[in-house]
């Protein structure tokens, strides 16, 4: 019947083309082994390509057409973070089910702008994010807790909601009526959304003190201490502290507990940015990597990370609903009155205003999966870590972090004798097609090379395949 009232009034069913939609999915899913790990394209090739093809798009072309041609590209001309041998950054594949699942966002489209155009999705999402919410701690579920395009919009909505929480005034009059200069801190290794968010909301990058780490490249809590007396007696205002469980460089896992401490001692709001670790909450052997979270005021934490759904989730949690509802509440007569009977209307409670359905991936994922399912793969990606440090030490590599996550920064003594040695083993592991590394510098410039795990298909064999590149690497540079 819905299939029938689907297709009325078609010229054409659209039943062909999502049939070899569906066929191609399911033949990426089995070929991800196959996939490029890397991609030499340049971009007046791929420029080229769309001009020849596609013009001024002044005419039509069949869809199977533009089907074959953009697939093939995305084949071609992509770095495939579904090859369990893609160890850069924090891309994750992706499950079946939350790829089902934003296939069925696109195709219902619905607006989660306020309840009443989709009571369904509203409730799905509130499912998932009172569910994660109870594991981070009391009152997680209850804050006008939502979903987010991303961690950098779930950390501006953090430091406006701080903003306005510290000071009233700015909600209506501006900066401007503020006689001193807000100030927050986080760690010199904490994400630069941080920065950005400080940007757009007008305080200004200057506004972020950056913490030095300790020799662990976590936050130095007694340089922290210090800096905020030392600004507080220079007539600056401190409003808010951010703590890193994850960070982007090392995936270090910043003292939580002592700086919930600090948090209250100066009456700051406490955020954690637990855009990557955050997905440890729902494994019980690695929850308590986290201890001290419970004490936030709100929580960044992204789903398209270890959680291993398409990008485009992220998630903001807060144990305080009324400084939420002060930041993003408006008046608007065109949309449907309020009814006080439970519902949430997330263009009062949010930055976003219309929003696609982002919780769908989760919901259907955790359905699918259950959470003990998807905590193993959680876990299992831990082990792959553990195993990639045993085996670079063996073969006399250097582990420059120290982390229960799956991250790990490394270097060789015979690389410091070498201009630009970590670049040229970077592109010489790809140019073997062996994986995808990265390099980056960690605090105090040190250079490093950086491998993460966040495949929960990777195997022990890939981890080898990833060793015996990186030793090849060497032998071919030196």
């Amino acid at each position: 019947m819905l299939s029938e009232l689907a297709i009325s009034g078609w010229e054409n069913s659209p039943l062909t083309i999502l049939d070899r939609l569906s066929t191609h999915v399911a033949e990426y899913f089995e070929r991800h082994s196959d996939t490029p790990i890397t991609c030499n394209v340049t971009p007046t090739e791929i420029r080229q390509h769309l001009a020849n093809e596609y013009g001024s798009f002044d005419q039509p072309i069949p869809l199977e057409s533009v089907f074959d041609d953009v697939t093939d590209m995305m084949w071609r001309w992509a770095e495939h973070a579904t090859n369990p041998r893609h160890f850069g950054l924090t891309r994750p594949t992706v499950d079946v089910a939350s790829v089902v699942a934003d296939a069925l966002v696109a195709t219902y489209d619905p607006n989660l702008a306020t309840w009443d155009f989709c009571p369904a999705a509203q409730e799905m999402e509130r499912h998932v994010i009172n569910l994660l919410g109870d594991r981070f701690g009391p009152g997680y579920a209850d804050g006008l807790s939502h979903f987010t395009s991303g961690g950098e919009e779930a950390n501006r909505t953090a430091l406006a909601v701080a903003l306005t929480q510290h000071f009233p005034e700015v909600a209506t009059d501006g900066l401007h009526a503020l006689d001193k200069q807000p100030v927050l801190y986080m760690s010199a290794e904490g994400h630069h959304s941080i920065e950005k968010a400080a940007h757009s909301t007008g305080i200004g990058r200057a506004a972020v003190r950056l913490i030095p780490v300790g020799d662990n490249l976590a936050m130095d809590v007694a340089a922290l201490t210090q800096k905020i007396e030392a600004d507080t007696a220079g007539g600056y205002v401190p409003f808010m502290l951010v703590a890193t469980a994850g960070t982007i460089n090392a995936g270090v896992i910043d003292p939580l507990e002592e700086m919930a401490e600090i948090a209250e001692r100066y009456k700051l709001w406490y955020h954690v940015d637990l855009a990557w670790a955050g997905a440890a909450i729902v494994s019980d052997r690695l929850r308590d990597h986290l201890s001290g979270i419970e004490r936030a005021d709100s929580i960044t934490c992204d789903a398209h990370k270890l959680l291993s759904v398409p990008t485009g989730a992220g998630m903001f949690f807060c144990r305080h609903r009324e400084p939420v509802a002060r930041t993003f509440g408006i008046e608007a007569s065109y949309v449907p009155d309020a009814v006080e009977d439970g519902r949430v209307y997330p263009y009062v409670t949010s930055m976003q205003w219309s929003r696609r359905f982002m919780g769908l991936k989760m919901f259907m994922m955790f359905a699918a999966r259950g959470l003990p399912e998807i905590a193993r793969r959680i876990e299992h990606q831990t082990e792959m870590g553990d195993y990639l440090r045993s085996r670079l030490v063996k073969e006399g590599w250097k582990i420059l972090n120290d982390t229960p996550l799956p991250v790990v920064c490394f270097t060789h003594s015979k690389i410091r004798s070498l201009k630009n040695g970590e670049s040229a083993i970077v592109e010489e592991v790809k140019r073997m097609e062996a994986a995808w590394i990265s390099k980056t510098t960690l605090a105090g410039g040190v250079p490093a090379l950086r491998a993460s795990i966040t495949n929960y298909n990777t195997t022990p064999a890939d981890i080898d395949v990833l060793v015996d590149g990186v030793q090849q690497a060497l032998k071919t540079i030196s």
